[in-house]
C-alpha cells in the first residue's frame, strides 16, 4: 500500500532537487517507511514511490513511448483490466490517450500520480471515496503533495488550523478537505488536482448516482440482483489477492461480507481484537466455530500498559495525527502480528449503507421529501468533552462547518430523496477519518473496504429504501444463504433474521439495549456524560495504562505550560485538574485525553504552534 511523495515548481523556473530529497525523507520518517533511491522526473516536477511488503503497485510505471509515468499506492482495481500481478502499464496508456476519463473505470482505494510527458502537466487523483488519504500544499511557488499530512505541513511551515483542531478536539475526527493545518489540504474524494501550463486545476472526475432501473425493482428482485452484483465484484476486486485477513465482529456488516467472500470462493482468515470476554469477540468466536471459518483472535497483553506508550510516536506520523493516538495503538500492535500470515486485510465498511444509518433522525419524512434535517445528523458526532479546560467554547463553530459540509454533499442532488442524500453523506462523511484508519496501516498491511466498491454502493444506494429499513434486505439475504448465520445473535440486537411473531421474544433484549443506548444519548445532551458507562473488558489496568501514558506525556514536555504548543487552546488550572482526574478510577473522559495528546504531539512534530 505504502505511499508517495511529489514536488512541483509551480512557477515553473527549475525542479528544485534538494527540496525534494528533504520532503521525502520526511515522508519516509512520519511513515515509517524505506525511503526509496528511484526518482520519476518531469519538466517541472519530481516524485517518488515509498513501497511496504504490502504494496501490490510496486515502484514507477512508465510508458516506454513517451516517458510518461505513474505512480500508484493503494489498490487499483482497473475493471476493463485487472493484472493479476497490479501492473498499470494499461492504465497509463490510455489516460495518455483519452485523459482523466479513463479514471471513472477504476475502482478500489488508492492513489495516483501521472506525468503526461507529451504535455508535460501532472494530475494527483483521489479515489472514488477518497478513502486513501492525499494532501497537499504549497508555499514560494512550489507544491507539495503526498500520503504524508505531517510531511506537507512541515514542508510549507503551515500554521494550525483553528477549525481543523477544534472539529478534531471536539469530535474525533476531520471531514472533507479539512487537515490540522491551515494551508495543507486533504484531496476529496473522486478528484484529480491538476498542474498544467503554470495553472491548477480541481475538477471530480466520478460522483454516484441513482440508477432508476434499481430503484423499481422488487423486494425479491432485489435479492436477486443485489446477490449478483455483490459476488461479481467480489470475484473482480478480489480473485487476485489469494488469502486475505478479514475483520469479524459481532454486526451485521462483517458476517454479511463474509458470507458473500465464502459464495465467491475467495480464500480468508477471520480475526478479531480484543478480550474473549468482550461480547463482539464472543460473538466473532461463535460465527467462525459454526461456520467452520479460521479464525484468530489479538488481545494485547498484560503488559500493554507499559508498553503503549512506545508506539505513540510511530502512529502519530502514520495517521497523519487524525486518528486519536490512544485508539490506534492498539491496532497497530495487531496490524504488526497480522503481517506474519497475510498482507491484505477487508474490513466491513459500507455494510453500513444497507440498512440506512444516518436515516433515523428524519422521522415521518424518511423517503418522502427532498429536505434533510441537517442539524440532527450532528447528534451522533458531538459528543460531550470537558469543556471547562477550554478558553473558548468551539462547539457552534464547529457544528456550522460540519453541516456546512453535509448540506454541500445533499446539495449536489437538489431532487433527491432525503435517503438517497444522506446514503451520499454517509458515504463522504467518514472519508477522512476511515482514510486514517487505512494510511495508519498501509506500510504494514493493504486496507480493502470490498463494500465500498463503486459498483457495490451506486446499486444498494439506488435500491428502494424501504426494503433496507430496519435491515430488512441483509436479515432476508443471511437467512436465505446462510440460515445458520443468521440465527447467530448481534451484539445488543438478537438474531440476524427478520423478526416474526415465532421469534420475537429473541429481541427483547436488544429492545431492552437500545432504549439503553437512547437514555445514555440523552444522558451525554443533558448531564453531559452517560448513565450507563461502558463496561470494560481489557485483559489489564484502565487505570495504570492511563497513568502510563500520563508519564510519557510529562517525559515529553506535553502538559508543560512552557513547552505546550497548544497552550493557548486550555485554561491551565482546569487543564491540571482534568489530568489529575484522569490519575484515578471512574474517569470518564479517555478519548477526550487521547484528542488532546494527538493535538499536542503532531504541534511538536512540525514545530507549530497554536496563537
Amino acid at each position: 500500500m505504502a505511499g508517495f511523495a511529489v514536488v512541483i515548481d509551480i512557477s515553473r523556473e527549475g525542479r528544485h532537487d534538494a527540496d525534494f530529497d528533504g520532503f521525502l525523507q520526511l515522508v519516509a520518517d512520519y511513515k515509517s517507511l524505506e525511503k526509496p533511491t528511484d526518482r520519476a522526473y518531469g519538466k517541472h516536477c519530481i516524485g517518488a514511490k515509498l513501497d511496504s511488503p504490502a504494496s501490490l503497485h510496486t515502484g514507477i510505471t512508465v510508458d516506454p513511448e513517451t516517458g510518461s509515468w505513474l505512480i500508484a499506492a493503494g489498490t487499483v482495481v482497473d475493471t476493463h483490466h485487472i493484472a493479476s500481478d497490479g501492473n498499470l502499464r494499461l492504465v497509463l496508456k490510455e489516460y495518455l490517450a483519452h485523459g482523466a476519463s479513463v479514471l471513472a473505470r477504476c475502482d478500489g482505494l488508492f492513489a495516483l500520480v501521472i506525468y503526461n510527458r507529451l504535455t508535460q502537466s501532472i494530475a494527483i487523483a483521489s479515489d472514488p471515496f477518497g478513502y486513501f488519504s492525499i494532501f497537499y500544499g504549497s508555499r514560494n511557488g512550489r507544491g507539495f503533495v503526498s500520503t504524508s499530512a505531517l510531511a506537507v505541513a512541515k514542508a510549507i511551515q503551515s500554521e494550525p488550523s483553528d477549525i481543523g483542531v477544534n472539529c478534531f478536539l471536539r469530535t474525533g475526527k476531520v471531514f472533507g478537505n479539512m487537515t490540522l493545518w491551515h494551508d495543507v489540504k486533504r484531496l476529496c474524494p473522486g478528484t484529480v488536482l491538476e498542474f498544467s501550463d503554470g495553472a491548477i486545476r480541481e475538477f471530480t472526475y466520478w460522483m454516484p448516482s441513482v440508477d432508476e432501473s434499481v430503484t423499481k425493482l422488487s423486494f425479491a428482485d432485489s435479492i436477486e440482483t443485489s446477490t449478483q452484483v455483490l459476488q461479481s465484484v467480489f470475484k473482480r476486486n478480489l480473485e487476485r489477492e489469494g488469502k486475505v485477513w478479514i475483520d469479524l465482529t459481532g454486526g451485521f456488516d462483517t458476517r454479511f461480507m463474509a458470507m458473500f467472500l465464502e459464495r465467491a470462493g475467495i480464500p480468508f482468515k477471520a480475526n478479531s481484537v480484543g478480550s474473549a470476554k468482550h461480547p463482539d469477540v464472543r460473538i466473532a468466536h461463535t460465527i467462525a466455530q459454526k461456520m467452520g471459518w479460521e479464525y484468530q483472535n489479538f488481545d494485547p497483553p498484560s503488559t500493554w500498559p507499559q508498553e503503549c506508550p512506545y508506539y505513540l510516536k510511530d502512529v502519530l506520523g502514520r495517521a497523519d495525527a487524525h486518528l486519536n493516538l490512544l485508539l490506534l495503538t492498539q491496532s497497530l500492535w495487531t496490524h504488526r502480528q497480522k503481517t506474519n500470515q497475510y498482507t491484505t486485510l477487508l474490513n466491513g465498511l459500507g455494510g453500513e449503507i444497507w440498512h440506512g444509518p444516518l436515516w433515523w433522525p428524519e422521522g415521518s419524512t424518511l423517503g418522502k421529501s427532498t429536505l434533510v434535517n441537517y442539524d440532527r445528523q450532528l447528534w451522533s458526532l458531538i459528543h460531550p468533552v470537558a469543556d471547562s479546560v477550554f478558553v473558548s467554547d468551539s462547539s457552534n463553530q464547529v457544528r456550522e462547518e460540519i453541516k456546512s459540509q453535509f448540506k454541500g454533499i445533499g446539495d449536489r442532488y437538489p431532487d433527491a430523496l432525503n435517503t438517497f442524500k444522506l446514503d451520499c453523506i454517509w458515504a463522504y462523511r467518514e472519508t477522512a477519518h476511515v482514510g486514517a484508519w487505512a494510511s495508519a496501516a498501509a506500510g504494514l498491511l493493504r486496507t480493502i473496504p470490498i463494500l465500498f466498491s463503486k459498483d457495490i454502493v451506486t446499486h444498494v444506494i439506488s435500491l428502494n429504501y424501504r426494503w433496507k429499513t430496519k435491515n430488512r434486505l441483509v436479515k432476508h439475504m443471511l437467512e436465505r444463504y446462510r440460515p445458520a448465520l443468521a440465527d447467530i445473535e448481534v451484539e445488543g440486537r438478537g438474531p440476524a433474521v427478520p423478526m416474526r411473531i415465532t421469534n420475537f421474544y429473541r429481541f427483547i433484549p436488544s429492545q431492552v439495549a437500545f432504549c439503553r443506548k437512547a437514555a445514555n444519548k440523552l444522558g451525554e445532551i443533558i448531564f453531559g456524560k452517560s448513565l450507563w458507562p461502558a463496561r470494560s473488558y481489557t485483559s489489564y489496568s484502565r487505570l495504570e495504562w492511563r497513568q502510563e501514558i500520563l508519564k510519557f506525556a510529562e517525559a515529553e514536555g506535553l502538559f508543560s505550560p512552557s513547552e505546550m504548543r497548544s497552550a493557548n487552546l486550555y485554561r491551565f488550572d482546569q487543564l491540571r485538574l482534568f489530568l489529575s482526574q484522569a490519575q484515578t478510577e471512574g474517569f470518564d473522559y479517555d478519548e477526550f485525553l487521547g484528542r488532546v495528546i494527538t493535538v499536542e504531539m503532531a504541534l511538536q512534530a512540525v514545530g507549530a504552534t497554536i496563537h
